[in-house]
Protein backbone atom coordinates (compact mmCIF):
# COMPACT_ATOMS: atom_id res chain seq x y z
CA UNK A 1 0.00 0.00 0.00
CA UNK A 2 2.61 2.30 1.11
CA UNK A 3 4.47 2.15 -2.62
CA UNK A 4 1.40 3.11 -4.35
CA UNK A 5 1.11 6.39 -2.75
CA UNK A 6 4.80 6.64 -3.04
CA UNK A 7 4.49 5.79 -6.58
CA UNK A 8 1.37 8.60 -7.10
CA UNK A 9 3.78 11.15 -5.24
CA UNK A 10 6.20 10.88 -7.64
CA UNK A 11 4.45 10.99 -10.70
CA UNK A 12 2.56 14.73 -8.59
CA UNK A 13 6.15 16.00 -8.36
CA UNK A 14 6.99 15.16 -11.74
CA UNK A 15 3.92 16.48 -13.27
CA UNK A 16 4.12 19.73 -11.21
CA UNK A 17 7.38 19.85 -12.57
CA UNK A 18 6.83 19.07 -16.33
CA UNK A 19 3.68 21.38 -16.02
CA UNK A 20 4.10 24.29 -13.92
CA UNK A 21 6.38 27.22 -15.16
CA UNK A 22 6.41 28.74 -11.87
CA UNK A 23 7.77 25.21 -9.90
CA UNK A 24 10.53 25.00 -12.34
CA UNK A 25 11.90 28.50 -11.80
CA UNK A 26 11.13 27.57 -8.10
CA UNK A 27 13.31 24.65 -8.15
CA UNK A 28 16.26 26.36 -10.59
CA UNK A 29 16.12 29.21 -7.34
CA UNK A 30 16.95 26.36 -5.00
CA UNK A 31 19.50 24.40 -6.20
CA UNK A 32 20.96 27.29 -7.06
CA UNK A 33 20.70 28.48 -3.22
CA UNK A 34 21.91 24.85 -2.48
CA UNK A 35 24.88 25.42 -4.01
CA UNK A 36 26.00 28.58 -2.79
CA UNK A 37 25.41 27.05 0.39
CA UNK A 38 27.34 24.27 -0.22
CA UNK A 39 30.00 26.77 -1.75
CA UNK A 40 29.94 29.13 1.44
CA UNK A 41 30.34 25.81 3.58
CA UNK A 42 26.93 26.34 5.68
CA UNK A 43 26.63 24.64 9.16
CA UNK A 44 24.21 22.61 10.43
CA UNK A 45 22.03 25.07 12.05
CA UNK A 46 22.67 27.03 8.55
CA UNK A 47 21.16 24.00 6.70
CA UNK A 48 18.36 23.55 8.60
CA UNK A 49 16.81 26.71 8.07
CA UNK A 50 17.43 26.99 4.31
CA UNK A 51 16.05 23.02 3.82
CA UNK A 52 12.69 23.75 5.89
CA UNK A 53 12.13 27.20 3.47
CA UNK A 54 13.00 25.73 0.39
CA UNK A 55 10.61 23.03 1.04
CA UNK A 56 8.53 24.99 2.58
CA UNK A 57 8.34 27.32 -0.59
CA UNK A 58 7.94 24.42 -3.09
CA UNK A 59 5.17 22.79 -0.80
CA UNK A 60 3.46 26.02 -0.92
CA UNK A 61 3.74 26.20 -4.91
CA UNK A 62 2.54 22.70 -5.71
CA UNK A 63 -0.78 23.04 -2.96
CA UNK A 64 -1.45 26.05 -4.93
CA UNK A 65 -1.20 24.42 -8.35
CA UNK A 66 -3.36 21.65 -6.77
CA UNK A 67 -5.91 24.14 -5.48
CA UNK A 68 -6.15 26.11 -9.43
CA UNK A 69 -6.19 23.01 -11.07
CA UNK A 70 -9.35 21.80 -8.49
CA UNK A 71 -10.60 24.96 -8.34
CA UNK A 72 -10.91 25.11 -12.16
CA UNK A 73 -12.25 21.79 -12.46
CA UNK A 74 -15.01 22.25 -10.52
CA UNK A 75 -15.96 25.75 -11.79
CA UNK A 76 -14.15 26.41 -14.98
CA UNK A 77 -16.33 29.92 -15.56
CA UNK A 78 -15.19 33.35 -14.23
CA UNK A 79 -16.55 32.96 -10.61
CA UNK A 80 -15.81 35.43 -7.67
CA UNK A 81 -15.62 32.49 -4.82
CA UNK A 82 -12.99 30.44 -7.35
CA UNK A 83 -10.96 33.60 -7.80
CA UNK A 84 -11.09 34.21 -4.63
CA UNK A 85 -9.81 31.03 -3.73
CA UNK A 86 -6.99 30.80 -6.38
CA UNK A 87 -5.99 34.48 -4.98
CA UNK A 88 -5.52 33.03 -1.12
CA UNK A 89 -4.15 30.33 -2.48
CA UNK A 90 -1.31 32.22 -4.60
CA UNK A 91 -0.88 34.56 -0.82
CA UNK A 92 0.15 31.15 0.99
CA UNK A 93 2.88 30.92 -2.03
CA UNK A 94 3.73 34.75 -1.80
CA UNK A 95 4.34 34.59 1.91
CA UNK A 96 6.48 31.65 1.73
CA UNK A 97 8.59 33.27 -0.91
CA UNK A 98 9.21 36.43 1.14
CA UNK A 99 9.61 34.30 3.89
CA UNK A 100 12.52 32.53 2.14
CA UNK A 101 14.12 35.92 0.75
CA UNK A 102 14.46 37.18 4.27
CA UNK A 103 15.70 34.09 5.26
CA UNK A 104 18.32 33.64 2.28
CA UNK A 105 19.42 37.37 3.73
CA UNK A 106 20.02 36.54 7.01
CA UNK A 107 21.83 33.26 5.55
CA UNK A 108 23.94 34.12 2.61
CA UNK A 109 24.48 38.33 3.39
CA UNK A 110 27.26 37.40 6.01
CA UNK A 111 28.90 34.82 3.87
CA UNK A 112 29.15 37.33 1.31
CA UNK A 113 30.30 40.01 3.19
CA UNK A 114 33.08 37.52 4.39
CA UNK A 115 33.81 36.87 1.42
CA UNK A 116 34.23 39.64 -0.02
CA UNK A 117 36.78 41.49 2.41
Amino acid sequence: MFGVHFKEAFEGILKVITTQKTFKVMLLIALITIIAAFYFNFNQTEWLFLLITVSLVLTAEAFNTAIEVFADYVNWKRDKSIKLIKDISAAAVMITVINSIIVGIILFIPKILIFLK
